[in-house]
């Protein structure tokens, strides 16, 4: 649509130059018509002038009236050249009263030469605007009236010779200077088209058809006879172009920016997530965007116009209605400039919906008059569900902490215990999370120790107290005999009846009996254990056939056992000392008996899981992402 008018407007200025071109060489062919008897010609002459008087000083005052507010020096010697043009045309149809008329015709050459140099100038330079107004203005308008005032003076000394030597010197004069006028006219047309090719003003548009008209009625004016009558027609076509392009550049032009610049702002305005609304003095929507149409429950198109308080009422804390003076408070408020903001408050509309909203209110002055207010509207339901996550998220971090100081608590409380002169037992357990699903046990009995570890499956709170149930059973019941077999196949049986099915258990729990130096073991899908015996300075697995607790509602788990020399210690651990993320590991034993070979093993248990575990991080690269727990038994 936007390309469409230009092109339409080239076309129609394209017709009238041909139009008018036309009409010139059928008056160039046909000698001149002139339709008016010859005692009018004076009187249409004079009609004329008046009208290229006016024209001028139309462009003057508009000239002198915008230079302010554009600070454009074209317009301002715009203006200055037509004050120029329309003092000479004045002063050309003053002396046109006399009996010769050269005054007359050397005035009104002198304005039309005046105004062909002056587009000449003007359309062969760029536009500049000036940074600040002081005095220009009135510069430019002083000279302008020095100039018109040595050229009338010039042309007065001029005239009077001519009328003293007779008329023949200054017809000639007359002629070269309307030619040259033409020429300048048609310099300028090209001129000012090929500005406007490159991007210039839309109001440069009137300009080409103008110069040309202009070129046309001073051809018209040297063919003289029956064409003079036109000469006069054309230059007034032209100045009427020119009065168009003053208006389209004066007035059109700013109004059409105007419009652009209302539809971005709107366009801005629509893109915001927050809502916008404007209401007059009397309560009424002016214009809002599509975030405030929801949260008021209307559509733009449908509330404008409206009171506001139609769609949507504010509502106290408790619920009730604000009444009118706490209305008349903030009116009051609105009235001495003050912006309100509010950072939530509910908003209760006409569907019933209540919305938590916060608004900034800012009032819209005139001359110290409150007419109206923007509102800024911001919908506080998302912030308020965020507040409360936050707030249950705060509660399970704590309640977290606290599980996870119980289950720290519980495992400690085996660590607490006193052990037996004839072993040495080391432990750590680190979780990947807040909780744990890894869990240890050992417990010192008359003349024996049993010990164990345990991972269950998953992690997180589910693990943790799945973790929780059964260390509490290990404890109950690891007295009910000595063999480990007996331990599995009691908590085999609680994991199956009592835990989700998708959920599964890996243990291995252990003896070691003072007497006989045998540590008797029974394993539940777990990693084997690792004996490390002090003479060979071997590591070797402890192997035993059994699946992980609660699969199956019975398993005949088996018991093995091997005799400890003195120096001889059994390692527990869990999957996660060894299982290494997107990475394949053939043997998980290998991979922790390296470690273990780096370790110095003369210490005491504890500071050898501790040591083991420095070396566990640097195998993972200090990324846990699994529960890690070791448990260390040695015979002293």
């Amino acid at each position: 649509m936007n390309e469409q008018k230009p092109n339409e407007r080239v076309r129609l200025h394209a017709a009238t130059a041909v139009l008018a071109a036309v009409w010139f060489c059928w008056l160039l062919l046909s000698g001149g018509w002139n339709p008016l008897p010859p005692r009018l010609d004076h009187s249409l002459d004079l009609v004329l002038g008046l009208a290229a008087v006016v024209a001028c000083w139309l462009v003057a005052v508009q000239g002198w009236a915008v230079f302010p507010h554009t600070l454009s020096m074209e317009r301002l010697i715009m203006g200055a050249l037509f004050f120029s043009a329309g003092a000479l045309f004045s002063w050309s149809t003053v002396w046109s009263f006399t009996a010769t008329g050269v005054s007359a015709a050397l005035f009104a050459l002198a304005a039309r030469l005046t105004l062909a140099v002056g587009f000449l100038f003007l359309f062969s330079r760029p536009d500049e605007v000036m940074e600040r107004h002081s005095g220009q203005r009135w510069q430019a308008f002083l000279a302008a009236f020095a100039y018109t005032a040595v050229v009338g003076l010039f042309i007065h000394m001029v005239a009077t010779v001519g009328a003293e030597d007779g008329t023949s010197r200054w017809r000639l004069w007359w002629q070269v200077g309307t030619g040259v006028t033409g020429l300048l006219d048609v310099a300028a047309g090209v001129l000012v088209w090929r500005r406007w090719r490159q991007g210039g003003s839309s109001s440069l548009l009137y300009w080409p058809p103008a110069c040309l008209l202009f070129a046309l009625g001073q051809a018209l004016l040297l063919v003289g006879d029956g064409s003079r009558l036109w000469g006069p027609l054309y230059e007034m076509a032209g100045f009427l172009y020119v009065v168009r392009a003053m208006y389209a550049e004066t007035v059109e032009k700013p109004y059409t920016e105007l419009k652009q610049r209302e539809q971005q702002l709107e366009m801005m305005a629509n893109a915001l997530g927050e809502g916008l609304l404007m209401v007059n003095r009397d309560g009424r929507i002016v214009w809002m965007n599509p975030a405030a149409g929801r949260l008021i429950g209307a559509a733009p198109g449908e509330a404008k116009g409206k009171p506001l308080f139609s769609f949507v009422s504010l509502a106290r804390p408790d619920g009730a209605a604000w009444d009118w003076k706490q209305l008349r408070r903030v009116v009051k408020r609105l009235k001495s400039g003050e912006v309100i903001r509010v950072e939530e408050e509910p908003f209760r509309r006409r569907d019933g919906v209540c919305l938590p909203v916060g608004y900034t209110l800012a009032p819209v002055m005139e001359n110290g008059t409150l007419t109206g207010l923007v509102a800024v509207l911001r919908d506080m339901t998302e912030k308020k569900e965020k507040e409360r996550l936050e707030r249950e998220r705060e509660q399970l971090d704590f309640e977290m902490s606290l599980a996870a100081n119980m289950q720290r608590s519980l495992l400690q409380a085996s660590a607490a215990a006193d052990l037996p002169s004839y072993v040495d037992i080391g432990v750590l357990s680190v979780p990947a999370r807040v909780l744990s699903g890894d869990f240890y046990h050992f417990a010192v009995h008359q003349r024996s120790v049993s010990v164990g570890i345990a991972d269950v499956s998953g992690k997180g709170i589910p693990a943790a107290m799945i973790m929780t149930l059964m260390k509490f059973i290990l404890d109950r019941t690891v007295h009910y005999g000595t063999q480990p077999h007996v331990y599995l196949d009691l908590l085999n049986r609680f994991a199956y009846d009592y835990t989700e099915p998708s959920m599964f258990v890996t243990m291995v729990v252990g003896n070691y009996n003072e007497k006989t130096h045998a540590f008797s073991y029974a394993c539940a899908g777990h990693e084997p254990a690792l004996l490390y015996k002090a003479k060979t300075k071997q590591c070797v697995p402890l192997r035993a056939k059994g699946c992980a607790l609660g699969l199956f509602p019975q398993f005949s788990f088996e018991t093995q056992s091997v005799v400890l020399e003195p120096g001889d210690f059994v390692l527990l651990y869990t999957d996660g000392v060894t299982e290494k993320r997107n990475a394949e590991i053939d043997d998980g034993f290998s991979v922790l008996a390296s470690m273990l070979a780096r370790v110095n093993l003369d210490q005491p248990a504890a500071q050898i899981v501790h040591e083991l575990y420095e070396q566990i991080r640097a195998y993972h690269r200090y990324e846990q992402k699994d529960d890690q727990t070791l448990l260390l038994l040695r015979r002293r």
